[in-house]
């Protein structure tokens, strides 16, 4: 099996986000351990994200440059497509086209997003999800949120659980760099977030407080992560009335192997996030068996498959309660880390791709079976809705035509692209967002 991965929104330059790490992980381990050709189509931000792939016999990198997608899965002779975000950047109706959507956290808090944020999410990842040949998601709790709030068919919604990569070797060298370079104190808290509300460190910081004042543990917080200035303020504010100053770093996003040496060297990891579709840090930490706590919500319960590593997220004083019970004992830190080894013995990448070669395999069957052309209008509909590149859908529709009948073919068709382009415009003027 051929598989492309539509991978032109990656950049070199901002690696930052849970769906970048998705999409790198999954690439890396589909060329790793198996068999199918995975092909890379990037854009020119895009050049040495997979390097580390490059020796590789079943993998090659693809810029989309002049061409369209149509024409690199003719060249290549793809199989099917998947896009590891929540829209489809660009299409095709050549191969069938797979979407993974990540989370629909903004039913579940609102609050944490504009009203023209909201209406974006569910206008792309609807219509992604409805376009779709296939729909991956990560949890059963994010399939069952599809299926609840956008009416998607549940048979179309496939869950591929995510690997757990094995942890890199840490030197005493690069941990000592590391804790010099950014003064990290003996003793700390580790957490690994972009500052958004809902990574929830301002309850962290206030059971750091009470860590203080009730159980004597003047431990410190050192957080990773882009510091977003829409609520990084906010943070900043809570530490200085706290008086915790001296007590919590916000260092910002640094190199992941300088990451990697102070998740090594914390005494704890602790994730008060409130939601989640899947937590990467909780994975990491277990796999580096460090002690970790984590919040009772969506998939981490089950991924940390222990009730008493786990808090309440909206009770600061439970969070601090729990963590203070783990700091005081070594034997309950023991058994953290004995836990961790128990959950990831059966959980790697080796195995998790046996879900996503099922799903490729399964679009590929149906898509035979779909060639209706009588749907032709409603999937450019969708495509309009989707991408809302008005000047571009000219040349999509061609595209799409030349699929269907072949390039030589197509030509009598462009006067029937060219009216059906002015309805589809006269159509969706109400929906459109600038």
């Amino acid at each position: 099996m051929n598989i492309g991965f539509d991978v032109t929104w990656m950049n070199t330059e901002n690696r930052r986000g849970g769906v970048f790490q998705y999409a790198l992980r999954v690439i890396f381990a589909l060329a790793e351990h198996t068999e199918a050709k995975v092909v890379a189509i990037i854009s020119k931000g895009g050049r040495g994200v997979f390097d580390g792939l490059k020796g590789h016999k079943n993998f090659k990198e693809i810029i989309l440059g002049n061409s369209t997608l149509f024409d690199v899965v003719a060249s290549e002779k793809i199989d099917v497509i998947h896009t590891p975000i929540q829209m489809f950047v660009n299409l095709t109706f050549s191969v069938p086209m797979v979407t993974t959507l990540h989370d629909m956290q903004h039913f579940h808090y609102p609050e944490f997003f504009s009203k023209e944020e909201i209406e974006a999410r569910n206008f792309f990842y609807k219509h992604s999800a409805e376009f779709a040949d296939r729909v991956i998601v990560s949890y059963q709790h994010v399939k069952e949120d599809i299926v609840k709030f956008y009416g998607i068919s549940q048979e179309k919604i496939d869950v591929c659980p995510l690997g757990i990569e094995p942890p890199r070797t840490v030197t005493e060298s690069e941990s000592r760099k590391a804790l010099k370079k950014y003064q990290v104190p003996e003793r700390y808290i580790f957490y690994s977030a972009n500052t958004w509300p809902h990574k929830n460190h301002l309850n962290l910081i206030r059971a750091l407080k009470l860590l203080h004042e009730k159980y004597a543990l003047k431990i410190s917080l050192v957080c990773t992560g882009q510091k977003y200035p829409e609520f990084f303020p906010r943070l900043d504010s809570e530490v200085k009335n706290l008086g915790l100053r001296d007590f919590v770093k916000f260092l910002g996003y640094i190199p992941e192997k300088e990451a990697r040496a102070l998740l090594k060297n914390a005494i704890l990891v602790a994730i008060p996030t409130l939601y989640e579709a899947g937590s990467f840090p909780l994975m990491e930490a277990m796999a580096y068996e460090v002690p970790v706590l984590c919040s009772n919500v969506t998939s981490l319960p089950e991924t940390i498959g222990d009730s008493r590593f786990i808090f309440d997220p909206t009770d600061a004083v439970g969070v601090a309660e729990k963590i203070a019970m783990m700091l005081k004992s070594e034997m309950l830190m023991k058994e953290n880390r004995e836990n961790s080894r128990r959950r990831l013995k059966d959980s790697g990448w080796d195995r998790a791709v046996e879900f996503f070669i099922k799903t490729y395999s399964k679009a590929v069957e149906e898509f035979k079976n779909k060639r209706d052309f009588s749907k032709l209008e409603n999937k450019m509909r969708n495509y309009e809705l989707i991408s809302n590149k008005r000047d571009e859908l000219l040349r999509t529709l061609n595209v799409t035509l030349q699929s269907f009948f072949g390039r030589k073919w197509a030509q009598p068709f462009i006067p029937l692209a060219n009216l059906l382009r002015k309805r589809l415009i006269k159509s969706t003027d109400r929906g459109s967002i600038g």
